[in-house]
């Protein structure tokens, strides 16, 4: 099978929608999907102003646990992680639907309940995420691997060609057929040949 990393933000609505689409089609396409982190509240930091992603002065895995409001989904998701990709998965989409869908902090109350809904061992989950030295190292090799790739937005793909891309599904989309059809269209820019790099709706706004 061929694999697609899926960096994303838990606090993005956009990044959620976008990984639950990829759910959707990788069982139809034969992909495994692997999850890694972009911080948004690194990358838009106020300490960060004019620097360039490679070189951040704020780093998110260096900060104390109850300040940032992604760093404890974070640490959660590494913690996941530890039982293998595909309950890594289970955990993100658990965690985004009860952030997105149930308006719900990502506190430790979520994450708990996200490691229930997605038939992880809770006991394990607790103890690699105390190990919490070990996972603010992991999370700091993501956020230095999406920086060196250039990312700035949630979700970003990285497909099995090497293409790359930054894209934002305004609604959800979770009917197969459907699903695999926005996905069909969304690497066929990527594989064209006029090398269209962006597209970008104007926004409408009221006087």
């Amino acid at each position: 099978m061929q694999s697609v990393t899926v960096y994303l933000d838990y606090l993005c609505p956009f990044a959620w929608r976008g990984l639950e689409l990829a759910h959707v089609v990788a069982p139809q396409l034969g992909l495994t999907l692997k999850l890694r982190h972009y911080s948004l509240e690194q990358a838009h930091h106020p300490d960060k102003a004019g620097l360039p992603p490679q070189a951040p002065s704020w780093h998110l895995a260096q900060q104390p646990l109850e300040g940032p409001r992604s760093l404890r989904a974070f640490l959660g998701s590494h913690a996941a992680r530890q039982q293998g990709q595909a309950a890594h998965l289970r955990f993100a989409l658990e965690l985004f639907r009860l952030r997105h869908q149930d308006g719900r902090e990502l506190d430790e109350e979520a994450l708990v309940e996200a490691v229930g809904r997605a038939g992880l061992d809770l006991e394990r989950f607790m103890a690699d995420f105390e190990e919490e030295e070990s996972r603010r190292l992991e999370l700091a090799r993501d956020l230095e691997a999406a920086a060196q790739l250039g990312v700035f937005g949630t979700p970003t793909f990285v497909l099995p060609s090497g293409d790359a891309a930054y894209f934002r599904f305004t609604q959800l989309t979770t009917e197969p057929e459907l699903a695999l059809e926005l996905w069909e269209l969304f690497t066929a820019v990527l594989h064209n040949g006029a090398h269209i790099e962006t597209i970008r709706r104007p926004r409408i706004t009221s006087a």
